[in-house]
């Protein structure tokens, strides 16, 4: 079996769900965060050319460099200190209004500038901060980088929510439409109507092939019940004549006491066949049945049938139940006939109460198995409302019929 068919579409909508809305708030995170990086920088670095601009008109006034406690102008690179030679390893920058970082030590930072006066001269910047002042900022940053996220996420899991409702129930109320129709009584099959046109042709297929498939069926099931019905007279002349022969001769032996038995046969199957076609089992009337006399004259039956008398044996009670005789009757006349024709050695039927219980051991050259004569109880059982089960085990087989009156 492949992994598709082992993992639901529900599954991996939402794994790839949650996967979509990770990602998403990674990037909400990153972005700000960047966003925040950013503007620091452009911040020192137009905190330095405001500065240099400033220093550039205090020196045409008076001559002197501008200085403060953070920040320091020089007009010549030889008169600055170590420390701001240090920035750019003693050579001296050349680069305009770019912006050079270096972590001296502690929780301060050093930044330099060139910056290119009127007169064509350079001022050389120096920036000296202490980086906790930009923390200062971080909690109210944060708490809009939290706000972002929480408003991503909201909005990405209702999208995701409305989206799984709006294409996965469908599937479900379609796939509940399909388990839960009465195929028996043959109606039609109705289902939802979808608001997107990939899930309405889906389903518009699926009328269709349902609808193939239930012509199909009616067509079968018609052409069974016509040939059975039909069956009936041709079969109950011959029954007729065999008993009008039994008259005549006596007991019937040899070719004629087998064309007999086999005519009983047809008649059985015939009636299997219509009682199965037939939606509703109410057109026969209930009678009071004695189990052990209706088993014993099933078995008695099947043995002539068969033409082989294989030892039966038969263990039963008094009771009796109010039933349909006819579809018990063809019930029994398959699971005993399955017995007979597909087990070996003797045949086991016990009866206790409404329970009977028919065990035989399997032959190892039976190639064909419990086929057809089981599917046909099975089916029959179901439309009765009876419990009916079959087991298969160390080479036994066991059927049991639980008659509910």
């Amino acid at each position: 079996m492949s992994i598709s068919n082992k993992v639901s579409l529900k599954r991996v909508y939402q794994f790839y769900g949650v996967m979509f809305l990770a990602v998403t708030l990674l990037i909400n995170i990153f972005i700000p965060l960047c966003m925040m990086c950013t503007g620091m920088f452009s911040m020192h670095s137009i905190t330095m050319k405001s500065a240099a601009q400033a220093a550039e008109l205090y020196l045409a006034d008076t001559g002197k460099l501008y200085q403060t406690d953070n920040i320091k102008v020089y007009s010549d690179w030889n008169t600055a200190p170590e420390q701001v030679k240090s920035i750019t390893n003693g050579v001296a920058p050349t680069q305009i209004n770019e912006v050079q970082y270096q972590h001296c030590h502690g929780k301060f930072i050093d930044a330099l500038m060139v910056y290119k006066q009127r007169s064509g001269e350079n001022l050389y910047v120096w920036l000296n901060y202490n980086a906790t002042h930009d923390l200062e900022f971080a909690p109210k940053n944060m708490a809009a980088i939290s706000l972002l996220i929480i408003m991503t996420f909201g909005v990405v899991a209702s999208l995701a929510f409305h989206l799984q409702r709006r294409v996965i129930s469908p599937v479900h109320q379609i796939s509940r439409a399909i388990k839960q129709h009465d195929w028996q009584k043959m109606q039609s099959l109705n289902f939802p109507k979808q608001c997107y046109a990939e899930l309405q042709s889906i389903v518009d297929a699926l009328d269709i092939s349902i609808k193939q498939l239930k012509d199909a069926q009616q067509r079968e099931l018609t052409f069974l019940r016509f040939a059975s019905h039909e069956l009936r007279t041709p079969i109950a002349i011959c029954q007729s004549s065999f008993d009008i022969l039994t008259l005549q001769h006596g007991k019937l032996e040899g070719p004629l006491l087998h064309a007999s038995q086999a005519t009983r046969q047809m008649r059985s199957i015939t009636e299997t066949l219509l009682w199965l076609m037939s939606s509703e089992c109410t057109s026969l009337h209930y009678s009071e049945v004695d189990l052990a006399e209706l088993l014993r004259q099933v078995i008695c039956d099947q043995q002539a049938a068969k033409g082989d008398y294989q030892p039966i044996t038969l263990t039963c009670d008094d009771t009796k139940v109010s039933v349909q005789r006819e579809p018990l009757t063809i019930i029994l006349n398959n699971l005993v006939r399955n017995s007979l024709e597909h087990g070996t050695e003797s045949v086991i039927i016990n009866q206790n109460k409404t329970k009977i219980e028919i065990v035989n051991s399997m032959s190892p050259y039976n190639s064909s198995g419990f086929g057809l004569g089981l599917m046909l109880v099975e089916r029959l059982a179901k439309q009765l409302h009876w419990n009916y089960y079959l087991t298969r085990d160390n080479n036994e087989f066991r059927a049991t019929l639980l008659i509910k009156d």
